[in-house]
Parts: structure tokens; C-alpha cells; sequence
């Protein structure tokens, strides 16, 4: 994978994480939820290693 492609790959993770964090419902939120959200940042931070 290109450099180019990897970074489009990691603004693509990021925008996903950002509409999935805009899409929570504080009041219903569960731990399964917020666990979801910690993976993507640590999958985000993996990738980000890589480059």
C-alpha cells in the first residue's frame, strides 16, 4: 500500500470514528458502545504506527 493510500485509509478510520462518537446517545450509551469507540482509537493508533 502507498503512502497516499495509507493515509486516505486513516482519514477514512478517523471520519468513521468521528460520525460514530457524533451518532452517541449519552443517555443510552452502553459499555459495549464506548468499548467499540476505545478499539477504533487503538486500531487508529496501530495504523498510524505503520506510516
Amino acid at each position: 500500500m502507498s503512502e497516499l493510500n495509507k493515509v486516505d485509509y486513516l482519514k477514512e478510520r478517523l471520519e468513521n470514528f468521528l460520525h460514530a462518537l457524533e451518532e452517541i446517545d449519552p443517555e443510552t450509551t452502553e459499555l459495549a458502545d464506548i468499548d467499540r469507540l476505545i478499539s477504533m482509537v487503538d486500531d487508529l493508533e496501530e495504523k498510524m504506527k505503520e506510516i
